[in-house]
């Protein structure tokens, strides 16, 4: 396998960016074919879908060389993958997954309920470890609640659980229930060798950070992939992924953020282009450091929430391809995301409260990603904030970094942009990882979030097992949050992907997962 390192810093504002998409799509029309053989496709993506063997999954879902026992629809709700069915009992403590016959791996062995069992076993013993994608939590409380034991029995897979779980399935779907051969695991649970799953594509090489090379499964239990072979290019920056796809290096752009939000109305005006846009689960936050002066203030983090313009930021910064963020679950939850939470924009307000409260003495910062501003303008947005919050009385600078994490665990931050996702379907994820008092990412990241009563309503309808009941903890969830403030809903985001018009079948669900699978030559 190859091993190459390469990185490299590009950053341009929202305005150059759209400036540089334009200038690039009107040099002429459409773009020459990014692969000369009929049955092999090039596509880019802002960041490396394969994390490598110390990974818990090795690569993205995206990938299409592993598939989970349970995936999600449009609108984030469980449907069979490798589970065939499932079914509860005991009041969301016994669930049994039924799996879908005839599937075999791609060494040629057969999907048996012993090898699903083997892989939850895997992530059990992993956890707490790190992912480029999805990190396993420890105990996997995010994924298996309190589980007893896992065990095969004939064609199916048995959860026990010591307290209710009301929906397994959901959050089973997607990174937490992955399958790969038991044979692809050393017993320190890295990856022995390439991984080894069921999906209709395999790992043929990888150069990390530059490119992975996708081979058809010919042990593939659906239809065969139109094309033998994809390679998935790493381009970083978002004006070179548009220069490559109007100079026919590449077919298409993929994943999240492929597309700046002011680069997609000028692609999709090209007809040699299809842009491919729908709502994801992908949510922009504003994370506070409430364990420090000044927003351990509550009226400081209310100040800050009513000088933002949220209608500006997703009309203008985001160039439409986002909605105004309130309650804190985005829409794509359907009705757990609860009703009637506003997010007003009042100026006023917040000069108000800041001199109720005091002016801070030293600047407030905020903290973006440098990695995250070759997918969304996070350099304009945060200077827009700066200018609202200085409106407000709130003096305030910008600070980019490449190591985030670490600039949060020494608490040097005051408020923090960065955009979130679930890597299932259930918001059990959202509250319980980044929120619940004893959270890691909560405490570890200096929120300064503890409330008993959001401990308990969490807690609560993680194993409520009646629809409506459940509902009305999560809306009551999000009342509190709204009130509270440690994390504030800045934005929804659509997101967008781009392929030539000569590729067609482009599907992508709303955890920004394009089926490669389905690619094929556009008729």
């Amino acid at each position: 396998m190859v091993m190459i390192i390469k990185s490299g810093k590009a950053r341009f504002g929202m305005a150059a960016a759209v400036v540089v998409a334009a200038l690039l799509l009107a040099s002429c029309g459409g773009a020459a074919p990014a692969s000369r053989d009929a049955d092999a496709l090039t596509l880019a993506a802002p960041r490396d879908l394969v994390a490598g063997p110390q990974d818990p999954y090795y690569v993205h879902q995206t990938l299409r060389v592993w598939e989970p026992l349970v995936d999600v629809d449009d609108r984030l709700r469980p449907v069979p993958a490798l589970a065939a069915s499932w079914t509860s009992a005991d009041q969301g403590r016994r669930w049994t997954f039924r799996l879908r016959p005839g599937v075999t791996f791609s060494d040629g062995t057969p999907l048996t309920a012993e090898s699903v069992v083997a892989n939850v076993r895997r992530f059990l013993r992993l956890a707490p470890r790190p992912s480029a994608f999805f990190s396993l939590d420890a105990g996997m409380a995010a994924a298996y609640g309190e589980l007893d034991d896992v065990r095969a029995e004939r064609d199916q897979v048995v959860f026990l659980l010591r307290r209710p779980v009301a929906d397994l399935p959901s959050r089973l779907a997607g990174f937490y229930s992955m399958v790969q051969s038991p044979a692809a695991f050393a017993a320190s649970g890295d990856f022995a060798g390439p991984p080894v799953g069921t999906g209709p594509y395999t790992l043929a090489e990888w150069a990390k950070g530059q490119r992975a090379v996708l081979a058809a499964n010919p042990r593939y239990r659906g239809p065969a992939p139109a094309y033998r072979k994809i390679v998935v290019k790493v381009i970083p920056d978002a004006n070179a992924r548009v220069a490559a796809l109007r100079a026919g290096e590449v077919d298409g752009l993929i994943d999240k953020g492929a597309l700046l939000p002011g680069q997609v109305a000028a692609v999709a005006a090209d007809r040699g282009f299809r842009v491919v846009r729908g709502p994801s689960v992908l949510t922009h936050y504003l994370t506070f450091n409430a364990a420090r002066a000044p927003f351990s203030d509550a009226r400081l983090r209310e100040a800050a929430d009513l000088a933002i313009d949220r209608r500006a930021v997703a009309a203008t910064l985001l160039a439409g391809t986002a909605r105004p963020g309130a309650a804190f679950l985005s829409p794509v939850f359907g009705d757990l995301a609860a009703p009637g939470i506003a997010a007003p924009h009042d100026p006023a307000r917040a000069r108000a409260l800041v001199a109720a409260a005091g002016r801070p003495a030293a600047p407030v910062t905020v903290l973006i990603s440098s990695a995250e501003t070759g997918q969304f303008p996070y350099a304009d947005i945060a200077e827009v904030l700066r200018a609202a919050l200085e409106q407000a009385g709130l003096p305030t600078r910008v600070s980019v970094a490449e190591a985030t994490k670490s600039v949060m665990e020494s608490g040097d931050y005051d408020l923090f942009l960065s955009a979130y996702s679930v890597p299932n379907g259930d918001p059990d994820y959202l509250f319980r990882r980044f929120l619940r008092s004893d959270a890691a990412w909560n405490v570890e990241r200096r929120l300064g979030y503890r409330s008993a009563e959001f401990d308990d309503l969490v807690d609560r309808a993680a194993a409520q097992t009646d629809p409506a009941a459940r509902r009305e903890l999560y809306h009551r969830v999000q009342r509190l949050l709204a009130a509270d403030r440690p994390m504030i809903p800045l934005a929804y985001q659509d997101n967008a992907v781009v392929t030539s018009s000569r590729v067609g079948g482009v599907t992508q669900n709303v955890a920004y997962v394009v089926d490669l699978g389905k690619l094929a030559p556009a008729k």
